[in-house]
């Protein structure tokens, strides 16, 4: 229920593709975009779906390969840690910078599938109020860089597409997943 939202937007985003194309999936050179998402992190201390949002801009070679770099802002996430000496609040706000490269496979004159991999540097700010602890979230803001993924659905119209997507990102113990849809724009 908590990704209703998305998904009733990727739904409309397919209803308004089957309306018809005016351009071949194939690629699209340099493109530009953004998407809001939803982003869920499931812990022992923190199991929410925050509303985030993300920038991105990429190019796509001929050859069915292509680069993207993106910054993602997943939202502000809080919960409490219990223990029977009692219980501390928790505030989460992770954001990451990301460099990947994608595949894609044209599906029909206006679908394309594609997928990424890449590397992310990630920043998470974490405020404590109480006196509990745990090795997952330590106060202060911490740095560091994994690698994640995703895969996608794009619907192009021309210059213009709408995509919806779903991503995996590891921020060192914390798994982050995000349903997004979005748009992009060819230059």
């Amino acid at each position: 229920m908590k990704l209703m939202a998305p998904m009733i937007l990727l739904g409309a985003s397919v209803l308004v593709a089957g309306l018809g194309a005016s351009r071949p999936a194939a690629a699209q050179g340099f493109y530009l975009g953004g998407a809001a998402s939803h982003a869920a992190i499931n812990t022992t201390v923190i199991d929410q779906t925050r509303n985030s949002y993300k920038f991105f801009l990429g190019y796509e070679f001929p050859v069915f390969l292509g680069v993207e770099a993106a910054w993602v802002n997943f939202g502000k996430f809080d919960g409490v840690i219990t223990s029977a000496a009692g219980s501390t609040r928790v505030g989460y706000d992770p954001k990451t910078g990301t460099a990947a490269l994608t595949g894609r496979i044209p599906v029909g004159d206006l679908v394309t599938l594609y997928a990424k991999a890449g590397y992310m540097y990630w920043s998470t700010d974490v405020t404590l109020t109480g006196t509990v602890t745990d090795p997952h979230f330590v106060a202060g803001t911490d740095h560091g860089h994994d690698p994640f993924y995703g895969a996608g659905l794009r619907f192009n119209f021309g210059k213009f597409s709408v995509l919806g997507e779903w991503e995996r990102y590891k921020l060192r113990d914390v798994d982050i997943n995000a349903v997004s849809a979005g748009v992009r724009v060819t230059l």
